[in-house]
């Protein structure tokens, strides 16, 4: 094998890995969320994890009050990196970073700009 496809499938399988270890941590910390804040209806929509596994950036979205939500699952991200230390094989557990996903705003306006484009 080329050195040049070595690498790129070591860089594929660490990739993927990383892949991995997202899904992992977004169904673990949804799981988490649900069972903490049911009546807050939070969902978690994307995780990244950085490669040195040192933090993992969680946004989430809730249609009740997006900023309380972003608060609450701020308030226990000790207590979730505890969790998924025991469900995570990896030799670290990052610190969890919350943020609001505000995808569902955004959209949002750009239908009301649409539309208004429409009216005109």
């Amino acid at each position: 094998m080329e050195m040049h496809s070595l690498l790129c499938y070591s860089w594929l399988m660490a990739t993927e890995r990383m892949q991995q270890i997202d899904a992992l941590i977004k169904r673990e910390i949804a799981v988490q969320l649900q069972g903490n804040f049911p009546d807050d209806f939070i969902t978690v929509t994307q995780v990244h994890v950085t490669k040195d596994l040192e933090h993992a950036k969680v946004w989430v979205a809730s249609p009740i009050d997006p900023q309380k939500a972003v608060t609450k699952c701020k308030s226990i991200a000790p207590e979730l990196r505890r969790y998924l230390a025991s469900k995570i094989v990896a030799r670290k557990v990052p610190q969890i970073h919350f943020a609001l996903d505000d995808t569902y705003e955004k959209a949002e306006k750009i239908d009301r700009l649409i539309e208004e484009i429409k009216k005109n």
